[in-house]
């Protein structure tokens, strides 16, 4: 069958379930079915919830949800939901399947090979398991290489998650333009505290798959540790954003920070959105495609008195499925900044 869409399976005869029910299960399965083939994954996850309601022992439903759990990059979610469809269906290879695939863009090789290879057991003709498994294992052979060159290199994280080593030419960004012409060593100490915190950013999306939302804090004084402050729940709604928009701008203050860069991956922004409804010439990526976010606050030189402060955005895409960061792209800072500005 087709295994990027849910099947229009028959009515599991379940004994204890009222087959009024069923039938009810069923005709919410026939309307998430219809949502997910328009690619209206939202509508679809709710008619499935409708369906779980009415027959929840049946384990195509999971898998169906699962798979639209999957194109609304909730992976999280998706792997919930294949694993119940597996436990209620063991001998069902597309249980197996939908595990895999959010594994998959989870870059969790290891464990999506393991659980690829099951489904692959189960139904070893299928071709959609056979090409996700090579393209899992490939990745993972990828990886594994890049991850031994830069060993070579000798770019590695330190205690305090910051990189020693050079940044990869590929995702080098240009220091922002100084308000003062005399400031060229303040301009190199910004540049490197941007590479600096860049790096640190890729290597751990490389290596872990994902990148929790954080903020690197650049010392008042040189020489000082770079700082970090993990902002997870940071953009889950506007309060929680204005929650710790209110946070850092205090921090900065009290600590006398220079400036700060803030990374978030596109897939963990519930707010603000920023790329909604843009047109092509400020947002050029479809929705399904993933990346990181990286938004600089500094106050330029002597500047942060007289309030003059520098202000920039990049996206640095990642794909659809776990893909390697590209080289990053500076987006309009007032349309597309995901903070508030931080210095006043």
């Amino acid at each position: 069958g087709n295994w990027s869409q849910p099947p229009v399976s028959l009515v599991c005869a379940i004994a204890r379930m009222p087959e009024e029910e069923i039938a009810v299960g069923e005709q919410f399965k026939k309307e998430g079915n219809q949502f997910f083939a328009a690619g209206d994954y939202v509508r679809a996850v709710a008619a499935y919830n409708k369906a779980i309601k009415a027959d929840p022992e049946n384990g195509v439903l999971y898998s169906n949800r699962a798979a639209s759990f999957i194109h609304l990059q909730k992976e999280v979610k998706a792997i919930k939901d294949a694993e119940q469809a597996i436990l209620l269906k063991p001998d069902w290879a597309k249980g197996y399947f939908r595990k895999g695939t959010a594994l998959v863009a989870l870059r969790k090789w290891d464990e999506a090979i393991e659980v690829l290879n099951k489904a692959l057991e189960i139904e070893p003709k299928s071709k959609e398991i056979s090409t996700l498994l090579r393209e899992a294992t490939r990745k993972r052979s990828a990886e594994n290489g890049e991850k031994k060159r830069e060993e070579r290199k000798g770019l590695k994280l330190v205690s305090d998650g910051t990189v020693v080593g050079d940044t990869p030419k590929s995702t080098m960004i240009p220091a922002p333009a100084s308000a003062n012409a005399g400031a060229a060593a303040a301009e190199q100490v910004m540049e490197k505290f941007v590479q600096e915190s860049l790096s640190s950013a890729i290597t751990q999306f490389s290596q872990k798959g994902e990148l929790k939302s954080i903020v690197y804090v650049q010392a008042a004084a040189e020489g000082e540790a770079l700082q970090m402050i993990g902002i997870e729940a940071g953009f889950d709604s506007p309060e929680a954003n204005n929650q710790c928009l209110e946070f850092l701008r205090g921090y900065v203050v009290e600590h006398k920070s220079l400036a700060v860069v803030i990374l978030a991956e596109k897939r963990n922004i519930a707010f603000p959105q920023v790329w909604k409804g843009k047109a092509a010439g400020k947002w050029k990526w479809k929705e399904q495609e993933q990346g990181i976010f990286m938004q600089l606050e500094a106050a330029v030189g002597s500047g942060k008195e007289n309030g003059m402060t520098e202000r920039k955005v990049w996206f640095i895409p990642t794909g659809t499925a776990g893909g390697r960061p590209q080289e990053p792209v500076e987006l309009d800072v007032d349309q597309l900044a995901i903070m508030p500005p931080l210095f006043r």
